[in-house]
């Protein structure tokens, strides 16, 4: 039955979604194909982790379920304790109650908020209106993750007018798709992303306050999420904005310079006690514990953090390396990883494409810059301090659509012409 009801919502929504006045730059042709992919994305996903990643107590798309379910009975035991906890002012006395949940504390903690803690929570707030079905929940996150790759797509639109790029990298991208179709922090972070994102667009033209609050309630859902997507955006934005407002490149990159440099010093006035490079040493170390104990076998050779610049410089091009060449043809053992594989190939050959494209050009656009700076940064990140082949897949997937659009906008002259000339290109085009 409960898989009848959430079929019936998702359909009812999707119906809502072709409909709606609310995607304006979006035909309904369009709604409806990434309305489906996420459907069709999402029973993948859930294929994946019933039958090749059978445990469920490891399963990422159902344990903060599960986990949430535990959460959801407090509410009717102790309703106020239930209240706290969602709120983030639980005490010792709510102890007892936390203490039944898997995933609430982690085994570390380096100064970062505990993202595990965030799903729950929404979890436990969409199981009042669905009683806890997860095909319900499912089909919310699904939601959210669209609505966020429409705000993608829009943002994307406003620098490339060409629809089908925009759309193929905000909706498409199969990594992308595949990790925010499911009850998982990407899904979340899609949304969070987009909003944030076309926020700052429609506020630097005009102001608007339910744009004004979206962005405020996206910026904060991004503190608590993926804190380092947060940190490789923070120099895009300012890139992109000096560039704006001065027209110089110079000024761009010393006003980004300075006002970064006044953050990091700024914090270390604020939280003396708190390091950068003792966090990613510490996230590092610990992920490198995690894939020891589980026998990961896909982790990959890395720099060990220790705390200084100079390592971390080091790590800088291995970690873009890792990021950009793993898997390799001997880590291909099922289909997660042969997409894996395909997608970086297609990748090498695009940045390979936007090297000749930038000679025969002579010139970047300063757009396709700041998110070239925001995405390799993400890359970085990532295959430094997660250096397991099946996690930098994953935590890649949301900074690939601007990856995607920045290195196709660079493409030659010659082959971007002949793809745009393409009949079943422009049919496309037409209904987007």
């Amino acid at each position: 039955m409960s898989y009848l009801l959430s079929i019936t919502v998702f359909v009812v929504l999707g119906v809502m979604l072709h409909f709606s006045k609310a995607f304006p730059k979006l035909a309904p042709f369009g709604r409806i194909v990434a309305w489906a992919a996420k459907g069709l994305s999402a029973l993948v996903l859930v294929y994946v982790y019933t039958n090749v990643y059978p445990k469920r107590g490891e399963a990422d798309i159902f344990k903060y379920f599960d986990d949430s379910k535990k959460l959801s009975l407090i509410a009717s035991e102790n309703p106020s304790a239930f209240c706290r906890i969602l709120a983030g002012t639980w005490s010792e006395s709510d102890l007892p109650y936390l203490n039944r949940l898997n995933y609430w504390f982690r085994s570390y903690d380096h100064g970062l908020s505990n993202d595990n803690r965030v799903i729950i929570r929404v979890n436990a707030l969409m199981n009042l209106m669905t009683g806890g079905v997860y095909g319900l929940n499912l089909v919310l996150f699904l939601f959210l993750s669209s609505v966020g790759s429409y705000w993608i797509y829009a943002f994307l639109l406003h620098f490339n007018a060409q629809k089908l790029t925009a759309f193929v990298a905000a909706f498409l991208i199969p990594s992308t798709l595949f990790w925010s179709s499911g009850i998982l922090k990407e899904s979340l972070l899609m949304f969070s992303l987009g909003g944030f994102l076309y926020s700052l667009l429609v506020l630097s033209k005009k102001w608007e306050l339910r744009f004004g609050v979206l962005g405020c309630w996206t910026l904060y859902m991004l503190l608590f999420l993926k804190i380092y997507i947060l940190l490789a955006l923070v120099p895009m934005v300012l890139f992109y904005g000096f560039y704006h407002r001065w027209k110089s490149w110079w000024v761009a990159g010393v006003g980004t310079f300075v006002i970064l440099l006044s953050l990091y010093f700024t914090t270390q006035l604020i939280l003396p006690q708190w390091s950068l490079l003792s966090t990613m040493q510490g996230k590092q170390f610990d992920f490198i514990q995690m894939a020891k104990s589980v026998n990961a076998g896909s982790q990959i050779w890395v720099i060990p953090m220790d705390g200084a610049w100079s390592t971390l410089l080091k790590l800088v091009p291995l970690g873009l390396w890792n990021t950009l060449i793993y898997p390799t043809l001997g880590m291909l053992k099922n289909g997660l990883s042969w997409m894996a594989f395909i997608e970086n190939s297609g990748l090498l050959l695009l940045i390979l494409g936007a090297v000749i494209g930038m000679i025969q050009r002579k010139k970047m656009p300063i757009w396709t810059f700041a998110m070239l700076m925001f995405s390799f940064t993400v890359f970085s990140l990532i295959g430094m301090t997660a250096p397991v082949v099946g996690a930098m897949v994953r935590y890649k997937a949301p900074a690939l659509p601007f990856l995607i659009i920045a290195l196709v906008h660079l493409q030659h002259h010659n082959v971007l012409m002949f793809f745009n000339n393409l009949k079943i290109t422009r049919w496309l085009a037409m209904r987007l």
